[in-house]
């Protein structure tokens, strides 16, 4: 039977902002995100800079510790060339396993961040197993003398959970994949600073016949970068120290970024060094 054209519409139950982002695939999360969020408070920056990011996982991401270790000592020995900082996101397990690797970044005057503890998606965790995985993160790190500022989640798999509860952690920015041009205060958490990784390396397993495409990619965003002079910009590229070892051509388009950012005057630091900033505000 069919019902009157006079009967009441049925209320049809609405899901929140964040509800219906958590339902989104990755990609369209992030433009949900983007086109929802309000204005963001910016970081000034006095000059364009550029930072470096290493997920340091030894075989915690399927990946080969032989291979994680020989390009972490590669990338060490390229950043020294310049005494340039960058920011390593190691998982906080590898404090028990190998805490003479962490120590190693951090005698060669690098930053350890937090990149979760075993390299699990802290968006799959509930809300007692995401509690645990954050307070063990910084039980292991402090063990080893390591305070961690920053935490990037694998797989940039986070959600407003995990921003609100960083800060009570003792974190103070997570560092995930963003488009944005400048890092920023955290809309959900307002004691938390993004900052945004715009690209990384994943392009050499997706296309690998074709590595030149991620080293032009990487060159191309570097000089648009040093374009950009007022307001100065921002940008992150993240690496992974076992996939630039897999080829040595990989390492060597790693060394000609960073000597082409040095070459035309762009400040080249770790996050902490970045956060600094913003404390000065």
């Amino acid at each position: 039977m069919s019902s009157s054209p006079n009967a009441p519409l049925r209320p049809v139950p609405l899901l929140s902002r964040r509800a219906f982002a958590d339902r989104m695939p990755g990609r369209l999360e992030r433009l949900w995100r983007r086109l929802t969020s309000p204005p963001k408070r910016e970081l000034t920056l006095p000059q364009p800079t550029l930072t470096l990011s290493f997920d340091y996982e030894r075989g915690l991401a399927g990946d080969d510790p032989r291979l994680a270790d020989a390009g972490l000592e590669a990338v060490l020995e390229m950043l020294s060339r310049h005494a340039v900082r960058a920011t390593f996101n190691c998982c906080a397990a590898l404090a028990e396993s190998a805490p003479q690797r962490l120590l190693a970044v951090i005698a060669a005057g690098h930053e350890v961040a937090c990149h979760a503890h075993q390299h699990e998606s802290p968006r799959d965790l509930d809300d007692v197993a995401l509690e645990c995985m954050l307070a063990r993160c910084v039980d292991a790190m402090t063990t080893i003398g390591i305070r961690p500022m920053g935490f990037r989640s694998p797989q940039s798999h986070w959600d407003d959970r995990l921003m609100n509860r960083l800060p009570a952690h003792g974190f103070a920015y997570s560092a995930e994949r963003d488009a944005a041009k400048r890092p920023y205060r955290l809309q959900t958490s307002p004691r938390l600073w993004r900052m945004p990784i715009v690209t990384d390396d994943w392009g050499y397993v997706r296309r690998p016949a074709e590595p030149q495409r991620v080293a032009a990619r990487h060159m191309d965003l570097v000089m648009r970068l040093a374009s950009h002079d007022r307001p100065a910009r921002f940008a992150a590229i993240g690496f992974h120290p076992w996939l630039l070892a897999a080829d040595t051509t990989r390492i060597e388009a790693c060394r000609r970024l960073l000597d082409a950012a040095v070459a035309v005057g762009i400040r080249v630091c770790c996050f902490a060094d970045v956060l600094a900033a913003a404390a000065a505000e």
